[in-house]
């Protein structure tokens, strides 16, 4: 068999596969919350989905610490290689954000890498999300509004809308609906706008404990134009965790709505590819929130003075080079 002949074999049965997929797998329509979905309550405390991912992924990470580092050797083999490879190259890209407040820094940056990566990708296990219990539908069923004709032509009257397809094997029972034991927590606001104030409260620690009560300076002082700019550097500063909950939380969360989109279109075959693209999404945002937590770190234990000076040595810089040309 040829080459191309051998590709046309592949295509057509993956072909196959998807159409046959769509009717065998069905699984309901899409299910997608933005809201974090109650698995259970102790006592009053509500424990969500998101809640119950974050957990395993704390123990996934302590167990893996405690594997990597349990027999310490001065030449690494094995897992402690491979996280010490990896903890490098992040180390040593952040070091030339800010090498001063590097060591400081590191423990808390490279905590929020690890475990919103691994939140990330847990969330990607196949299955994960069509996995759980079935609850009783909280709200009430969706309904039509129709204008009624003859005697009470022009009222509006409510209908039931039409009975979504029902798989027994696949779907919960008519009135219920998934609860998935497994959600990614980047896609809970509550997740992302905590380690983004956490993230604030860091860097602005460090701000104060560096310059002191000069750095309320940056954002209030009586120097012309400047106090206008200062003003609007203050309400950037108010935006910046903001800022980094809503782009982990938009980034992770468009991607479940796109696989289960896609997953019910096509239950195999077309989601794959989508799969791979959201593990490279999962790592980015990961690296994009522990950068830009080193970019503000840097930026707030940085002075205008400090700034003014650099500036003015790099002109220096240039003008002299110029001079020897």
């Amino acid at each position: 068999m040829s080459g191309r002949t051998r590709a046309i074999v592949i295509v057509v049965v993956l072909l196959a596969v998807a159409i046959a997929s769509r009717f065998f797998l069905y699984s309901g329509d899409p299910h997608v919350e933005v809201a974090a979905e109650k698995l259970f309550s102790i006592g009053g405390f509500h424990v969500t989905n998101a809640l119950s991912t974050a957990i395993i992924v704390d123990i996934l990470l302590v167990v893996l610490a405690w594997l990597a580092t349990r027999n310490l050797q001065m030449v690494p083999r094995g897992l402690q290689n491979v996280l010490e490879i990896i903890l490098e190259a992040l180390y040593n890209l952040l070091k030339n954000i800010s090498p001063k407040f590097i060591n400081r820094a590191w423990p808390l940056v490279a905590t929020l890498f690890l475990f919103v990566l691994a939140s990330n990708w847990l969330g990607l296990l196949p299955g994960g999300s069509s996995i759980g219990p079935c609850k009783v539908k909280e709200h009430t069923a969706a309904r039509l509004a129709v204008v009624q004709e003859g005697p009470r032509a022009g009222a509006i009257a409510l209908i039931p809308a039409a009975t979504e397809k029902h798989n027994p094997y696949t779907t919960c029972p008519e009135g219920t609906t998934l609860v998935p034991w497994l959600r990614p927590p980047s896609t809970d606001l509550n997740f992302t706008f905590a380690i983004g104030l956490l993230s604030f409260v860091f860097f602005q620690y460090w701000g104060f404990r560096t310059l002191g009560i000069g750095y309320l300076s940056k954002f209030f002082n009586l120097k012309g134009i400047m106090s206008f700019v200062g003003i609007i550097e203050f309400i950037s500063e108010l935006i910046k965790p903001v800022a980094l909950a809503l782009r982990l939380f938009g980034n992770i969360f468009a991607g479940e709505v796109l696989i289960a989109v896609l997953t019910f279109l096509v239950p195999l075959v077309l989601p794959m590819p989508i799969y791979g693209f959201e593990l490279f999404v999962g790592f980015i945002q990961a690296l994009v929130f522990a950068l830009l937590t080193m970019a503000f770190l840097s930026i707030a234990t940085t002075s205008h003075e400090g700034e003014h000076h650099g500036d003015e040595h790099a002109h220096g810089a240039e003008a002299a080079q110029s001079r020897a040309h």
